[in-house]
């Protein structure tokens, strides 16, 4: 960490004039929770259960550093995620510069959250995993190039492609595309979103295609924040088809399998998914040390080869405590219930109580 911290000096030291504000900041974070998981109707290592003790430094803990020079700024976050003494994996969170041309609108260029992303949960555990992919949006953060005019955001995202275990030639012709509108009016904010993205599998001798194939991605969404003085409420949802082949909201918590599209059996086109999710959120701040808040989310994924719908939700309550300046000690307690597979088997149950540690510096 002293090399980084050094290294990170010389670059400041040694660029030009003009990049000449520089503001270091850090994050780091301890989980400290007991999960208990059902495994349903699928024993896992022979069991049916399983407790475990989580005491864990969070692969969300980061050390990062924003730049501001006249109409150019930037910012760059690195993910410190070694552990058990393991101090090698560091990976790059955030990596981004913007250029403010104009009073109301800039260009970005790089790394940071997807549009998609709806960050107004506060959820701590799973490493701060606030209900993405079980009720908000999330699609991860990745290289973009987006356009900012006034509440209007458009993006141009790296996008995902897979040859979904054909063995086909995969083209890519366009990136993913990415929007979002938001609007403030008073205590309220409204927000509408969405997304596309496009790719082919061409059928190759070596492939089991009978014939070329599209994969076609979507989603839309919207969400309301509404700020009441000490009470808050956030709501939302999302809608759309084939999420985890474009790698929107495919953390796990449902069968990804059953959340993309799957080639039929005719190897000449693509059985889709209709998927949709909302979530919401509800915070009072008790006094200047203490906040108290509840959520929960609800997630579908319709699968067109499947029989049945894989759904999935999640409920918690918390209660944010400031210790002092940059200190906080949130404990939570919260339940998952992963219901049904699309072939009618029980996926079982999983809960926790616990917190989460942190202090920003």
């Amino acid at each position: 960490m002293k090399r980084l911290i050094a290294a990170l000096a010389v670059v400041m030291l040694t660029v030009p004039a003009m990049a000449a504000d520089w503001s270091f900041y850090g994050s780091q974070r301890m989980a400290t929770f007991w999960d208990h998981v059902d495994y349903g109707d699928n024993e896992v290592n022979g069991e049916g259960d399983d407790d475990s003790l989580i005491w864990d430094f969070q692969t969300n803990s980061r050390l990062g550093a924003k730049v501001k020079a006249d109409k150019v700024s930037g910012r760059i976050e690195l993910g410190l995620k070694g552990s058990d003494g393991g101090d090698v994996d560091v990976g790059t969170r955030l990596a981004y510069g913007v250029w403010q041309f104009s009073d109301n609108a800039s260009l970005k260029v790089g790394k940071d959250y997807g549009l998609i992303y709806q960050g107004w949960s506060n959820s701590v555990f799973d490493a701060d995993n606030d209900l993405n992919g079980i009720g908000t949006g999330y699609g991860f953060r990745i290289g973009e190039i987006l356009l900012q005019i006034g509440g209007l955001q458009l993006a141009l995202v790296t996008p995902r492609s897979q040859d979904l275990g054909t063995g086909g030639d995969v083209d890519v012709y366009l990136p993913k595309f990415e929007g979002k509108y938001s609007l403030k009016l008073d205590t309220i904010t409204f927000a509408i979103l969405g997304g596309y993205q496009w790719y082919k599998i061409d059928q190759t001798p070596a492939s089991t295609l009978t014939d070329d194939i599209d994969v076609t991605s979507w989603i839309v969404g919207g969400e309301v924040l509404w700020n009441i003085g000490a009470f808050y409420v956030n709501g939302g949802f999302n809608y759309g088809q084939n999420w985890t082949s474009a790698r929107w909201n495919d953390l796990g918590y449902t069968n990804n399998a059953n959340a993309g599209a799957v080639v039929n059996a005719g190897g000449d086109d693509v059985e889709d998914c209709t998927s949709w999710q909302a979530a919401l959120v509800v915070g009072m701040k008790f006094t200047d040390t203490i906040t108290f808040e509840v959520g929960g989310g609800y997630r579908s994924d319709d699968q067109d080869a499947a029989d049945n719908e894989d759904d999935a939700w999640q409920i918690y309550g918390q209660a944010v405590i400031s210790l002092a300046p940059g200190v906080s000690l949130v404990p939570e307690i919260g339940y998952f219930d992963y219901m049904d597979n699309p072939a009618g088997n029980d996926e079982g149950y999983e809960w926790y109580a616990g917190a989460k540690w942190q202090i920003d510096f």
